[in-house]
């Protein structure tokens, strides 16, 4: 009789085929002794204990993991997020279970960088307008005075988070000679050295900064921090880009800025709740420029991705600690240990 493998990796289904379409990843996976690959489809929201505790490793897109989904796990030792956002996985109940919760930030971070940047020059150039007006027949409209696009040499860029993606877009925005101006209190001095930045707070920030790029992590203390408030303190020639997670924006209130002409665009790529409303009043607006939460989804994304998602999981199976590793206090859970020091008696 075959035995049957002794580690399962679960790939939900919104990322199975893209990870496995990954040659390198599926590869990786396909030749790793002792390994199972199968397509997790899920029957619940939260997903529940008794499906998460068919793995040893869960790579995850959207699934959303709850406290509740924790309770009495005794086989799962990692959950891998596909991206760098962790929102819809909590934490503190995974730490209590032994589950390890890795991302992959540094697949996301040129792709990423790259779709705020293509949101700034689409807003700044009015490029999508200008498209519309060729194809409509109003050729000359284009060119009219209150249709000029705005130059971003000497303007403001200010990085709601400076991160990774951050940090990226930084070095892809410094040919057009911007000011950098950085709110992030979590930032550390050391991560800023080399980057010509001035760090302000978030009154500062919303006061001067011509482009607000969004690239912060999705929190209590993060969820609206775009507020009606937030919206009125900005210039009115200022333009709004997200490409982190829609409900740091309040969406209604964006809305309603951007119909009274009190800031002069935005650039979406995350809404709240996704996908968008076919009624929300977003889709009606001129100067919202709108992409469905995939303007990084790039082959150079899908494979890094996949790679890391893979190598943390092969790296558990090892009984090594994953790169970026979230909840790191789980690290000395007697629970981990016991599973990890199972790991490494097998050998592999």
């Amino acid at each position: 009789m075959t035995q049957s493998p002794s580690y399962r990796v679960g790939i939900t289904g919104d990322m199975f085929d893209k990870i496995m379409a990954v040659d390198s990843a599926r590869e990786a996976l396909e030749k790793e002794p002792g390994v199972e690959v199968v397509r997790f489809e899920h029957g619940e929201d939260p997903v529940s204990p008794a499906e998460l505790d068919a793995f040893d490793a869960v790579l995850a897109g959207g699934l959303r993991v709850s406290r509740e989904s924790c309770v009495g796990l005794q086989r799962l030792s990692l959950v891998a997020r596909f991206g760098a956002g962790y929102d819809r996985v909590d934490l503190d109940g995974c730490s209590e279970a032994g589950v390890i919760v890795a991302t992959t930030p540094a697949g996301i971070r040129r792709a990423m960088s790259t779709a705020a940047m293509a949101h700034m020059l689409a807003l700044s150039t009015k490029y999508l307008f200008k498209r519309q007006c060729l194809y409509e027949g109003r050729w000359h409209e284009a060119a009219a005075a209150e249709h000029i696009g705005m130059g971003l040499a000497g303007r403001a860029i200010g990085y709601v988070g400076f991160g990774n993606i951050g940090q990226d877009l930084y070095r892809l925005a410094e040919p057009f000679d911007m000011r950098h101006l950085v709110y992030d209190p979590y930032l550390n001095e050391n991560a800023a050295d080399g980057f010509d930045i001035e760090r302000v707070d978030f009154e500062m920030l919303l006061a001067q900064s011509d482009v607000i790029v969004l690239l912060c992590l999705l929190t209590d203390e993060t969820r609206h921090l775009i507020n009606e408030g937030a919206l009125h303190r900005m210039k009115n020639t200022a333009y709004l880009i997200n490409v982190a997670r829609g409900a740091i924006i309040d969406q209604a209130a964006l809305a309603r800025a951007l119909a009274s002409g009190e800031i002069a665009g935005c650039g979406l790529d995350a809404y709240d709740p996704e996908p968008i409303a076919a009624d929300d009043p977003l889709l009606k607006l001129h100067n919202a420029n709108l992409t469905p939460h995939a303007l990084g989804y790039t082959d150079e994304m899908i494979r890094l991705c996949s790679e890391l998602c893979v190598e943390a999981a092969l790296k558990v199976r090892r009984g090594e600690e994953p790169a970026s590793v979230i909840n790191r206090e789980v690290l000395d859970s007697a629970k981990l240990k016991a599973r990890m020091e199972s790991y490494r008696r097998q050998g592999y």
